[in-house]
């Protein structure tokens, strides 16, 4: 019972605290996939926290000592011993929650992100199927006075430019928003986008979740700003962000002017210092921490538990 104390007592931590840390860190706009991977370390480890504390409600460590066999019924019937009928039954309710019902709930969440993307996508597609075709620019054209570009994932990806961005970018910020929107397609940024709606879907009462998709939409608009950079110029690709700015892209695309754009513009122009191949080490090495930390902590009084067992 004290692992899955501590280990609740960990996620609740993490919930709360997490992105209060995230959110002081510098490096997060020099490096965003950097960033990216530690948000999700996170996320991952605060779930596998709330499991593994239920597995350890329902798994006393004296079961191992005293060669319990690990069924249902002798999990409640030692959890009646220690707390008492009404007591064993709520913990083992909890438990239960916490071991099965919270991975079903993310599974039920991730679903209802998938249908309701693909709804609105294929809505989208429908939409632009009569839209003339740019070979040359690789790109749809949807015609409107707004200027704007976005993407839509699948089906080997879509990128959508409006009349309104061709007759206002020239030819190199114009290259630079489709590299842009480019980037999003390969690095499989939907993906990302739709794992950090699944957490809010399903944990958004947690400070680290109800954050996570506002994060991972902008770190995600940092990386493809990186991507486009290297065939465009930095300033081209700001000059452009300027100028698509006041676009509203449909809901479920990936837009050229989405995220904070004056901060993207700010970092196009002052491109801050990413971290070294130390600074990286460190960093890379404390995402793993963070998702080894749970396991650690059920490891503990487990492995006491069978030392004590085989003596």
């Amino acid at each position: 019972m004290t692992a899955a104390l501590l280990l609740i007592a960990y996620a609740a931590l993490l919930g709360v605290l997490g992105p209060r840390l995230m959110d002081r860190v510098k490096w997060a706009a020099a490096s965003p996939r950097l960033a990216i991977t530690t948000w999700f370390a996170l996320a991952v480890s605060f779930v596998l926290a709330l499991v593994l504390a239920g597995a350890a409600i329902v798994l006393p460590t004296n079961m191992f000592a005293s060669g319990a066999a690990s069924s249902v019924e002798a999990c409640v019937a030692t959890l009646h011993e220690l707390h008492g009928a009404v007591g064993g039954s709520l913990i083992a309710v909890v438990a239960a929650g916490l071991t099965w019902a919270l991975p079903l709930w993310l599974i039920i969440a991730a679903i209802g992100v998938v249908r309701s993307t693909a709804a609105e996508r294929s809505r989208l597609r429908h939409l632009l199927a009569s839209a003339p075709r740019d070979r040359r620019l690789g790109a749809v054209v949807v015609q409107g006075t707004r200027p704007a570009a976005y993407c839509l994932p699948g089906k080997g990806g879509l990128v959508a430019v409006t009349s309104g961005a061709l007759a206002l970018l020239d030819r190199p910020q114009l290259a630079a928003v489709l590299a842009h929107e480019r980037a999003h397609l390969a690095g499989r940024h939907h993906l990302l986008v739709a794992l950090a709606q699944t957490g809010q879907r399903a944990l958004g009462w947690f400070p680290l979740f109800a954050r996570l998709p506002g994060r991972i939409g902008h770190l995600v608009e940092l990386a493809a700003d990186d991507a486009a950079a290297q065939s465009a110029t930095r300033s081209a690709l700001a000059r452009s962000l300027l100028k698509v700015a006041t676009a509203q892209a449909p809901a479920e695309a990936l837009a050229a002017s989405g995220g904070d754009t004056v901060a993207r513009i700010e970092r196009l122009l002052d491109a801050p210092v990413a971290p070294g191949p130390a600074g990286i080490g460190t960093i890379l090495s404390g995402n793993a921490a963070a998702v080894a930390a749970p396991v650690l902590i059920l490891a503990t009084p487990v492995l006491t538990a069978v030392s004590f067992a085989c003596c």
